[in-house]
């Protein structure tokens, strides 16, 4: 089977794990680091930052060529 090379099918990790913070915050009525996190990934998805996570909380990653992960 040919390995298919375009990569536009897969889903975007990030924006998924980013949606599924924010919402866990909102439930637990942390609207303020709910809408924090949702303003980093408007910026994410607008190309404007990068982000990372380490043990599964998100790093915004201002410019990705200076770091080494």
């Amino acid at each position: 089977m040919k390995k298919e090379k375009d990569d536009d099918n897969l889903a975007d990790f990030t924006a998924y794990k980013m949606r599924s913070i924010i919402e866990e915050l909102a439930s637990a009525k942390r609207l303020d680091y709910a809408e924090a996190l949702q303003h980093a990934l408007d910026a994410y998805l607008l190309g404007e930052i990068d982000i990372g996570f380490i043990k599964g909380w998100p790093y915004v990653i201002d410019i990705p060529e200076d770091i080494n992960l």
